[in-house]
């Protein structure tokens, strides 16, 4: 019986499950409203969606774990998720305990931006020794930083809040409540906020093919070159991933993007030496993203329980 994960890719409006084996292949994918989970309370709906996801699959598939991607903080444990601002009801929750309690069996929490990196390290054979920053401009911006076969998680857990650097003088209010957060002008709700004052008529999905040559777009493209800039600058890393809704985004001007980035880097180098690379524009990353995290975390506790060593590096 092939051994699986159970995997989930939670976001703000969709979910996403599906089960990744060894090889990091996916089978019976599947997506459902984030929304119908609240209605007998988030964490209830949760653990009744593995259920009877699961209770289809059990006669094909040995489920060996669950393992969830959120758009959140979480604590250095993983075990904890502190705060959601897209998902109401999922702030300050033990969800590793609340799952593991109700489904007697291993369950691993990661944010979903770092799911996203894992998997893409995985396609581009980069898991290992290298220093990788993966920026995924969306909604807001997501960012995630691997060092040396480590994902970067900070004193708290909540390293890579790389959308909340200040752009001073900016004039505008991020929805964490600070004030100046880049991604107030360089993430998506930037563009609702062009099309509802300054180009009404054109929808969201049509704005960079209509107005791709305006200042105010040029004005947000630049935003977010200077903002992988500033992490480039910090970092020296080896790979810089790119990707997310906007970039995948029709007609979204990736030449301006990648001059922006060029232009706020450090010359001559890192600039020089800038190594840049796209995410595929698919829906399962995510859910591969949480395999490849689950397994990881498997096998360094055979290793630790197998041989007395300590625990090697985590994903």
């Amino acid at each position: 019986m092939t051994e699986v994960i159970l995997c989930l890719d939670i976001g703000g409006t969709n979910c996403r499950i599906g089960l990744v084996d060894r090889e990091n292949r996916l089978y019976g994918q599947r997506m459902t409203g984030t929304g119908a989970l609240a209605e007998k309370g988030f964490m209830e709906g949760l653990a009744e969606l593995i259920r009877g996801y699961a209770a289809q699959y059990r006669e094909q598939f040995q489920i060996r774990g669950v393992s969830l991607g959120f758009p959140s903080t979480i604590d250095r444990t993983r075990r904890h998720v502190l705060s959601t601002p897209n998902i109401p009801g999922l702030n300050d929750i033990s969800v590793a305990d609340f799952l593991e309690e109700k489904l007697q069996i291993p369950v691993f929490l990661e944010r979903d931006v770092n799911l996203l990196l894992l998997h893409d390290l995985d396609r581009f054979g980069l898991l290992g020794e290298k220093t990788v920053i993966g920026i995924y401009f969306g909604t807001g911006i997501g960012n995630g930083i691997y060092i040396n076969g480590r994902l970067l998680y900070g004193r708290n857990g909540v390293a890579g809040e790389l959308g909340h650097i200040p752009q001073l003088h900016s004039h505008s209010r991020c929805g964490c409540g600070n004030p100046n957060c880049v991604e107030a002008m360089g993430g998506g709700k930037y563009l609702e906020e062009l099309c509802e004052k300054d180009f009404p008529g054109t929808g969201i999905k049509d704005i960079y093919r209509l107005h791709g040559d305006t200042p105010q777009i040029r004005a947000q493209v630049e935003a977010m070159g200077a903002t992988v800039a500033c992490e480039v600058n910090i970092l020296d890393p080896d790979y810089v991933i790119l990707g997310g809704g906007l970039l995948q985004m029709e007609d979204f001007p990736v030449e301006l993007l990648e001059q922006y980035i060029r232009r706020h880097t450090r010359k001559p180098f890192p600039e020089q030496n800038l190594r840049l690379l796209y995410s595929a524009a698919t829906q399962e990353n995510g859910v591969i993203g949480a395999g490849i995290y689950g397994w990881r975390i498997l096998s360094q506790q055979r290793f630790c329980s197998g041989s007395g060593s300590a625990v090697p590096a985590r994903a």
